[in-house]
């Protein structure tokens, strides 16, 4: 399984929330930092669906040398481990396809303090653009991965919090 330290570097990740298209919700990442524990990032904010509004998400590009190990390692899975708040989020993916970007995303519901674990195959994941989902087509080549991501919205209101353990291949 390869990890890559995904989690490692805050500072790596974008934060696009609903404001890109008027609304209001807000979203930060920051790191967990335990003595001798791995690094965990915390995804929180407030969703609202003032002025259109309605979601907010966290982006990751991988690096030249990321998306190499990505390759070599052909995974077949992406494990995701993290402490929920009862909310349903995506997991999305950024792959190309053709010399394209191609957006996919992964529905998972979490429960309230709970450490959850989730694995996604390919089959799990649907091709999705500006807010338009296309089950009929192919799912993601994960050899291919160039960001991950997640997302909070389909009508959810208010505090969240997810804290994100692990994110992995396999």
């Amino acid at each position: 399984m390869h990890t890559l330290a995904l989690l490692s570097h805050p500072g790596h990740w974008q934060i696009i929330n609903d404001g890109v298209m008027g609304g209001r919700s807000q979203s930060q990442l920051s790191e967990v930092v335990g003595e001798g524990q791995p690094h965990k990032l915390r995804f929180s904010g407030k969703v609202s669906l003032e002025n259109n509004g309605g979601f907010a998400s966290v982006s990751r590009t991988l690096n030249q040398e990321e998306q190499h190990l990505v390759q070599q390692g052909s995974p077949s899975r992406i494990n995701l481990s993290a402490l929920g708040d009862g909310k349903r989020y995506q997991l999305r993916l950024k792959v190309l396809k053709q010399g394209q970007l191609v957006g996919y995303k992964a529905n998972f519901a979490t429960q309230t303090a709970k450490e959850q674990r989730w694995s996604f195959a390919p089959e799990d994941f649907i091709e999705t653009f500006r807010g338009s989902d296309y089950p009929d087509r192919p799912h993601p080549d994960f050899t291919q991965l160039v960001a991950v991501g997640l997302l909070i919205g389909e009508g959810q209101t208010g505090e969240f919090e997810l804290q994100l353990n692990h994110l992995g291949f396999q």
